[in-house]
């Protein structure tokens, strides 16, 4: 069996930020013995073990390293718990990691997926508790900026930091300092031309047998993140904004369809497939608007049609339609969801909905 207490036993020191003179004082032994551990030329007392364990709030056997392939098996299950997680399950993962979280508190692996579950949950939490999440959530990230060493969890801990600031910033009254706070951090983060949508396409071809074949497959997964970042912008900005004009909003959302379908081909469905008929619905409503109950009818049951055809789908081709930010959503019912969407929430009058053709929709959808 490996022990890895040298290892383990000074960057717990460090992420003290403590000398070893220092620590020998706690622990009531010399700076020697201490410098010895470290350099792996000698074990502590079995009786010390417990109390270095103590002072820095772990395990004796996470201290010793012990087992170290049970352990990552243990990391491993829960990463997969989160990765294969529904929205009904995030409160009983929460759960997991929250003892997850203090069982490993270096596996930074975990402690940015404990961020995002906070981060899902808030909204549905008590006023009390929407303030002990928000603390954990910048005891997370600040622990993650200090000492974790790897960039896409350092830049995503920012990402959620970010979303948590400024949802304190619009629900406690504009607060300024959230927002300075979420604007500080933002200008941290690499631009979209740094991104590895834009760096993998440059390098995955082969210009000695002329093989373009990877090349062209990321410059599809560029355009479809781009695209997906394209419609959470202009819908937030266009689609909620009252001061556009239905006509205008219907040649928006009319363009941004056809951009999805540059990528959406039938050997290879576009992720952005789900956001298609999220937006055909908003056309249907919008001409209904305007009083083209014609078209109105044509995209609400194209909607109908297409959310029809997507919960058909085989469950892991239907995953594999939604980004990885999103796959919480895997249990989605697009049917339930663009119902919902037609008999509560789009605005139209009540004279439209008793047409029998919206009716017809409707039981596309039941």
């Amino acid at each position: 069996m490996n022990i890895y207490f040298s290892e383990n036993f000074k960057r717990l020191r460090k992420q003290k930020d403590m000398t070893q003179d220092a620590i020998a004082d706690v622990i009531g032994v010399s700076f020697q013995t201490v410098s010895k551990w470290e350099r792996g030329e000698s074990y502590p007392d079995i009786s010390i073990l417990p109390i270095i364990s103590s002072f820095f709030g772990v395990s004796v056997d996470f201290l010793l390293g012990t087992d170290k392939a049970r352990t990552q098996e243990k990391i491993q299950k829960l990463i997969d718990l989160f990765d294969n997680m529904k929205l009904k399950d995030v409160h009983s993962v929460l759960k997991e990691y929250k003892k997850a979280v203090k069982e490993f508190p270096n596996e930074y692996t975990i402690l940015v997926r404990y961020m995002e579950l906070l981060q899902i949950v808030k909204s549905d939490e008590m006023k009390q508790d929407r303030e002990w999440i928000s603390n954990q959530m910048i005891a997370s990230y600040e622990k993650i900026q200090k000492y974790c060493t790897d960039d896409a969890i350092r830049i995503r801990a920012k990402r959620l930091i970010i979303e948590n600031l400024m949802h304190k910033y619009q629900c406690l009254g504009f607060n300024n300092e959230y927002l300075q706070q979420a604007k500080s951090i933002a200008d941290s983060l690499p631009s979209m031309s740094d991104s590895k949508e834009f760096v993998l396409p440059e390098l995955d071809f082969d210009p000695k047998n002329h093989n373009y074949s990877k090349w062209y497959e990321n410059r599809q997964r560029t355009i479809e993140e781009l695209s997906y970042l394209l419609q959470n912008t202009i819908i937030s900005y266009y689609y909620y904004d009252k001061n556009f004009t239905p006509e205008y909003k219907i040649d928006v959302i009319s363009h941004m369809n056809g951009i999805f379908r540059i990528t959406d081909t039938e050997n290879r469905p576009s992720k952005n497939r789900v956001h298609m008929i999220y937006n055909y619905g908003h056309l249907g409503h919008l001409y209904a608007e305007i009083g083209d109950n014609e078209k109105a009818i044509h995209y609400l049951r194209l909607s109908a049609e297409q959310a029809v055809l997507f919960d058909a789908l085989p469950e892991a081709e239907r995953i594999s339609m939604f980004y990885e930010r999103e796959e919480r959503f895997r249990d989605l019912s697009l049917r339930e969801r663009m119902y919902e969407l037609m008999t509560k929430h789009y605005p139209m009058s009540d004279e439209f909905k008793a047409k029998p053709e919206f009716q017809e929709v409707l039981g596309i959808l039941k």
